[in-house]
């Protein structure tokens, strides 16, 4: 081999080695990472993320906002290995990943939510009961009730799949309709005193978001009773503390899902918002977590001190 063949040979081997090196390292506090999210659930993962990447300045999450038929999508098609979602996976997409040599696709609960009723702010009504509720979406109009029409924001949403699921079916009548994002929603409810509105709370239970709170104020919100064979506690809300128990009768749980098979920053994003700091994040925000740090009460000579 001569010189001129021996440099190329040499620079060729260093050329593999660097692009060897400059693959993104992942590890569950270092690298890169794109996760697919719920786009219900924008508000507050956003919020998860600023404060992880605030913590962990060699980490830099990717989040990709959309519905969730199209997140579900992302992960089978390999688009990511990470996604947040508000359901676990189901059988057939357990199916599905376990044909790939994916024996154990992980998921990790990590907050409680719920399903808000919005209306026009000028309804007299408090409230709906759950029947009448449901029989609207079946294309059933309650003679008591004054509410005829039920509005979701995007056919493919999980708000859309979880009132299916409810109503077991594969399909809305003409009573429930789909407007493109929540400004149509929030328009066609001033416009509309017989309309109910199905959100995902989260959009608005900060109370310290001006945004959300101003947002809020445009309409109002309506209670829901519990189902019949249950135990009636009045037309309830989404308050946090109905989350517990499920007691509030529109309560669904958020989750993180990974098909990585391996301990990387998905990971770590997921041990970060079902951690101390992530689970306040979701506390502070009138939401659930399901991981509540202890609060011990130490009492001294009659005043006390709470203890986190």
């Amino acid at each position: 081999m001569n010189i001129n063949n021996s440099i190329l040979f040499f620079l060729f081997l260093n050329f593999l080695a660097c692009k060897e090196t400059s693959k993104k390292v992942s590890s569950p506090t270092l690298g890169e990472i794109k996760i697919a999210c719920d786009i219900q659930l924008r508000e507050i993962i956003q919020q998860e993320e600023d404060i992880f990447e605030r913590e962990y300045k060699y980490a830099k999450v990717e989040l990709y906002y959309q519905n969730e038929s199209t997140v579900f999508k992302m992960l089978k098609d390999d688009s990511v290995n990470t996604a947040i979602t508000c359901r676990p996976y189901n059988e057939s997409e357990l199916s599905f990943f376990r044909s790939r040599q994916i024996n154990n696709p992980r998921y990790f609960p990590f907050a409680k939510g719920g399903l808000a009723l919005l209306c026009n702010k000028e309804v007299k009504d408090t409230g709906i009961v759950y029947e009448d509720f449901m029989n609207l979406c079946r294309g059933i109009e309650s003679p008591q009730s004054r509410f005829n029409t039920i509005v979701v924001e995007d056919v493919n949403s999980g708000i859309a799949q979880f009132l299916l699921d409810k109503i077991q079916s594969e399909t809305f009548t003409k009573n429930v309709f789909t407007l493109d994002n929540k400004n149509d929603i929030m328009k066609y409810l001033t416009q509309n005193t017989k309309a109910i509105a199905v959100v995902d709370w989260c959009e608005f239970s900060d109370t310290d978001n001006t945004g959300q709170q101003a947002r809020l104020s445009e309409c109002k919100i309506l209670g829901i009773s519990r189902p019949k064979d249950s135990v009636q506690l009045g037309f309830l809300k989404p308050e946090q503390y109905l989350l517990q128990d499920n007691q509030y009768p529109l309560t669904r749980t958020y989750y993180i899902l990974s098909v990585s098979g391996q301990d990387d920053l998905g990971l770590g994003f997921a041990s970060f918002i079902t951690g101390d700091i992530g689970q306040r994040i979701l506390l502070k925000a009138g939401l659930l977590p399901l991981y509540q740090s202890e609060r011990w009460i130490e009492l001294k000579g009659g005043s006390y001190n709470v203890v986190e």
